[in-house]
């Protein structure tokens, strides 16, 4: 068919798996990205660290989720074959072995072991048949897809897709019904679109990403629209079932309209949710369905228990789960410094051209009279014109009282490599006048700033909010 499973990779060495049970400073529940970071910043500090980890160590962002998915937008819009586009990501993630992620945890002073974990006590762990004690244990399962209810869904089998296996796939489907709307979502419409798949994503959101700039979703819609994705938001997936050789899928309007649509593979893209089943957050007196994380990564109700990365809930995003690692690995250090909510928070969606957020959305602002937004469409600047690239849009929100930018919103053409300016911007505090006169080097895409500060700074000292 055309589905191409994940494979789970187990490299483990006959020493790491073997039935040995030991004592650790900190016994890691998960291997992922946030888990890796944590080593990383314990390895000076004389931490004996055991990672639990049965499937990809790493995670998925390596694997099946952002390494792929960049690397396949990246050859969607440059001209290369599918055939060669999937041989250069399977290259990309390696094969998906991860036996390189396993020795560098390992040449860490890290453990691993290649089995699923349970809490079992308060500093106790069972993997497998061994039970280990742990003086800290750190939960970094990550976060699974949610899968909403839909009729005939289990009906289709192999039909049935997560984004990890679109992200796996070795052949590709002549016709794709994507469930959800968000940011996953878009990525994989315009990967699969440019290939020449028919793409139709349903989400019962009224645009794309309704807590960006409306301008943002404007344009996001006009993008993937212009390669020719049928974009159904406002209606919902209800039922599923196969005729013939097709899926047929059931969708349904606000109004409680149906429309029928024909595809080959449904991709459920429908957000992710932390993952905290089987774990054995029950043995604490916990709930698992909500988990209570402070700001330093402790989790209320349970001595030496903390959560990084995902399942700590919050934004999904490596560069937090890195931040996550940073400040519990303070915390254990005994030198606090940090929070997991003490920055800005950038993000990006990784679209061509890609979208850019940092700060407040519009709606969190909306009615405080000290804010001003200047807005920006992003068109005829020099670096647009020599390299041909596309047109976009940035709006910025500063704060009167104190003459400050405290949000930026957009889409264009390298504004992924624009953002950290940005953020830097917001995070520090830099004032409107320093940011007004500040030298944007030409040609660059980088000069929309220089337009959009010196534009904030007359809304700030002249303009009515807006």
């Amino acid at each position: 068919g055309y589905l191409s499973p994940m494979t789970t990779i187990d490299t483990d060495s006959s020493a790491d798996s073997s039935p040995v049970t030991a004592s650790f400073d900190v016994g890691l529940i998960g291997g992922g990205s946030a888990a890796e970071a944590l080593v990383r910043e314990l390895a000076s500090h004389n931490f004996s660290v055991v990672v639990f980890e049965p499937s990809l160590m790493g995670g998925e962002c390596p694997f099946v989720a952002c390494m792929p998915s960049k690397s396949m937008l990246h050859d969607a819009g440059s001209g290369t074959t599918w055939a060669d586009t999937v041989a250069r990501r399977d290259d990309v993630v390696n094969h998906l072995d991860d036996s390189g992620h396993r020795q560098d945890a390992r040449d860490l002073g890290a453990t691993i072991v290649s089995e699923h974990a349970r809490i079992a006590g308060a500093h106790s762990v069972v993997a497998g048949e061994e039970r280990f004690q742990c003086e800290h244990i750190v939960v970094a399962t990550g976060a699974t897809p949610f899968v909403p209810p839909i009729d005939g869904l289990d009906t289709i089998g192999d039909r049935q897709w997560s984004s990890a296996d679109a992200l796996v796939a070795s052949d590709r489907p002549d016709r794709m019904l994507i469930v959800g709307g968000g940011v996953i979502a878009c990525e994989l419409a315009q990967i699969y679109a440019q290939f020449g798949t028919n793409v139709t994503v349903v989400d019962p959101m009224d645009r794309p990403f309704p807590d960006l700039h409306e301008r943002v979703g404007e344009l996001t819609a006009e993008t993937l629209t212009a390669i020719g994705v049928d974009l159904r938001y406002g209606y919902t997936v209800t039922a599923t079932s196969m005729v013939g050789s097709n899926v047929e899928v059931t969708i349904t309007g606000a109004d409680d309209a149906k429309k029928s649509v024909s595809t080959d593979v449904v991709v459920i893209a429908a957000g992710r949710r932390p993952s905290t089943k089987n774990v054995g957050l029950e043995t604490l007196g916990l709930d698992p369905t909500d988990l209570d994380v402070d700001h330093f990564g402790r989790v209320a109700g349970a001595a030496s228990l903390w959560a990084i990365g995902d399942v700590a809930g919050g934004p999904q995003y490596t560069h937090i789960a890195n931040r996550h690692a940073k400040v519990v690995a303070q915390q254990l250090i005994g030198a606090p410094e940090m929070t997991f909510d003490g920055s800005v928070v950038p993000s990006c969606v990784f679209l061509d051209p890609p979208i850019i957020t940092v700060g407040p959305s519009p709606e969190d602002l909306s009615g405080d009279d000290d804010v001003v937004w200047a807005h920006v469409d992003v068109k005829g600047f020099p670096r647009q014109i020599t390299d041909d690239l596309p047109a976009g849009f940035l709006a910025l929100a500063g704060r009167r009282s104190t003459r400050t930018l405290i949000a930026a919103h957009g889409i264009g053409p390298r504004f992924d490599e624009i953002i950290h300016a940005l953020t830097i911007a917001i995070d520090g505090e830099v004032d409107l006048d320093t940011l007004a006169r500040t030298i944007q080097p030409f040609p660059t895409v980088g000069e929309v700033l220089g337009v959009a500060f010196s534009e904030l700074l007359e809304q700030v000292d002249n303009g009515d909010q807006n």
